[in-house]
Protein backbone atom coordinates (compact mmCIF):
# COMPACT_ATOMS: atom_id res chain seq x y z
CA UNK A 1 0.00 0.00 0.00
CA UNK A 2 1.33 3.56 -0.55
CA UNK A 3 0.37 7.08 0.76
CA UNK A 4 0.80 9.89 0.37
CA UNK A 5 1.70 13.05 2.77
CA UNK A 6 2.17 16.55 1.17
CA UNK A 7 5.75 15.97 1.00
CA UNK A 8 6.56 12.29 1.34
CA UNK A 9 5.54 8.76 -0.17
CA UNK A 10 5.14 6.02 2.61
CA UNK A 11 4.70 2.47 1.70
CA UNK A 12 3.55 -0.20 3.72
CA UNK A 13 4.89 -3.46 3.26
CA UNK A 14 3.65 -6.69 4.32
CA UNK A 15 2.06 -4.72 7.11
CA UNK A 16 5.64 -4.41 8.38
CA UNK A 17 7.65 -2.14 7.15
CA UNK A 18 6.80 1.31 6.88
CA UNK A 19 9.39 2.86 3.58
CA UNK A 20 9.18 6.76 3.78
CA UNK A 21 10.78 8.98 0.88
CA UNK A 22 10.71 12.42 -0.34
CA UNK A 23 8.63 13.25 -3.17
CA UNK A 24 10.43 14.04 -6.48
CA UNK A 25 8.74 17.45 -6.60
CA UNK A 26 10.34 18.37 -3.47
CA UNK A 27 14.09 19.33 -3.19
CA UNK A 28 14.03 20.33 0.31
CA UNK A 29 12.51 18.58 3.59
CA UNK A 30 10.26 21.06 5.72
CA UNK A 31 9.65 20.97 9.53
CA UNK A 32 5.79 20.51 8.69
CA UNK A 33 6.51 18.16 6.43
CA UNK A 34 8.10 15.92 8.35
CA UNK A 35 5.19 16.29 11.46
CA UNK A 36 2.65 15.43 8.63
CA UNK A 37 5.15 12.33 7.75
CA UNK A 38 5.54 10.97 11.27
CA UNK A 39 2.09 11.09 11.72
CA UNK A 40 0.91 8.79 9.22
CA UNK A 41 3.54 6.70 10.06
CA UNK A 42 2.30 6.78 13.70
CA UNK A 43 -1.18 5.85 12.32
CA UNK A 44 0.40 2.85 9.72
CA UNK A 45 2.29 1.74 12.96
CA UNK A 46 -0.99 1.42 15.20
CA UNK A 47 -3.04 -0.34 12.78
CA UNK A 48 -2.32 -3.84 13.45
CA UNK A 49 -0.28 -5.53 16.46
CA UNK A 50 2.89 -6.74 13.74
CA UNK A 51 6.40 -6.00 14.76
CA UNK A 52 7.60 -3.06 12.63
CA UNK A 53 10.27 -1.58 10.61
CA UNK A 54 11.19 1.24 9.19
CA UNK A 55 13.38 2.39 5.82
CA UNK A 56 13.77 6.09 5.34
CA UNK A 57 15.29 7.38 2.17
CA UNK A 58 17.31 10.35 2.89
CA UNK A 59 17.99 13.34 0.26
CA UNK A 60 21.79 14.19 -0.55
CA UNK A 61 20.82 17.64 0.15
CA UNK A 62 21.52 19.93 2.81
CA UNK A 63 18.81 19.17 5.77
CA UNK A 64 17.65 21.72 8.30
CA UNK A 65 18.58 20.76 12.32
CA UNK A 66 15.14 21.75 13.30
CA UNK A 67 14.30 19.03 10.61
CA UNK A 68 16.44 16.51 11.38
CA UNK A 69 15.61 17.28 15.08
CA UNK A 70 11.97 15.99 14.79
CA UNK A 71 12.90 12.62 13.21
CA UNK A 72 15.25 12.43 15.83
CA UNK A 73 14.02 13.23 18.74
CA UNK A 74 10.82 11.02 18.58
CA UNK A 75 11.07 8.07 20.30
CA UNK A 76 10.10 4.98 18.43
CA UNK A 77 7.28 3.37 18.45
CA UNK A 78 6.91 0.24 20.80
CA UNK A 79 6.30 -2.11 17.94
CA UNK A 80 9.22 -0.91 15.77
CA UNK A 81 12.21 -3.31 16.06
CA UNK A 82 14.38 -1.71 14.03
CA UNK A 83 14.80 1.22 11.52
CA UNK A 84 17.21 1.19 8.25
CA UNK A 85 18.41 4.39 6.22
CA UNK A 86 19.15 4.47 2.85
CA UNK A 87 21.22 6.68 0.69
CA UNK A 88 22.99 6.69 -2.67
CA UNK A 89 25.26 9.21 -1.43
CA UNK A 90 28.65 8.56 -0.27
CA UNK A 91 28.70 11.56 1.74
CA UNK A 92 24.90 11.33 2.77
CA UNK A 93 25.80 8.01 4.48
CA UNK A 94 29.07 9.27 6.42
CA UNK A 95 27.05 11.94 7.25
CA UNK A 96 24.26 9.76 9.11
CA UNK A 97 27.26 6.82 9.69
CA UNK A 98 28.13 10.27 12.07
CA UNK A 99 24.64 11.06 13.27
CA UNK A 100 23.89 7.18 14.28
CA UNK A 101 27.07 6.78 16.73
CA UNK A 102 25.82 10.04 18.23
CA UNK A 103 22.21 8.38 18.84
CA UNK A 104 23.92 5.60 20.07
CA UNK A 105 25.78 7.39 22.48
CA UNK A 106 22.66 9.19 24.00
CA UNK A 107 19.97 6.60 23.62
CA UNK A 108 22.03 3.83 24.54
CA UNK A 109 19.01 1.10 24.38
CA UNK A 110 18.16 2.25 20.88
CA UNK A 111 16.68 0.39 18.69
CA UNK A 112 19.02 -1.19 16.23
CA UNK A 113 19.95 1.29 13.06
CA UNK A 114 22.12 1.31 9.88
CA UNK A 115 22.61 3.08 7.21
CA UNK A 116 22.56 1.22 3.39
CA UNK A 117 23.09 2.24 -0.35
CA UNK A 118 20.28 0.73 -1.68
CA UNK A 119 16.77 -0.41 -0.41
CA UNK A 120 17.46 -3.58 -1.70
CA UNK A 121 19.95 -4.45 1.09
CA UNK A 122 17.87 -2.18 3.89
CA UNK A 123 14.94 -4.97 3.47
CA UNK A 124 17.00 -8.11 3.34
CA UNK A 125 18.43 -6.47 7.13
CA UNK A 126 15.13 -5.55 8.27
CA UNK A 127 13.45 -8.43 7.24
CA UNK A 128 16.21 -10.85 9.03
CA UNK A 129 15.23 -8.79 11.93
CA UNK A 130 11.58 -9.10 11.76
CA UNK A 131 11.69 -12.88 11.26
CA UNK A 132 13.88 -13.25 14.30
CA UNK A 133 11.32 -11.56 16.73
CA UNK A 134 8.04 -11.63 17.46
Amino acid sequence: MEFETKEFMVRFLDERILIMKLKDSFKRVTKEGMIDCLEKMKELTDSNANSKAVIAHIVSLYVKKDVMRVFSDEPPHEAVRCSALVSASFIARNMAGIFLKMRKRFIPNDIPMQIFNTEEAALKWVYSILDSTP
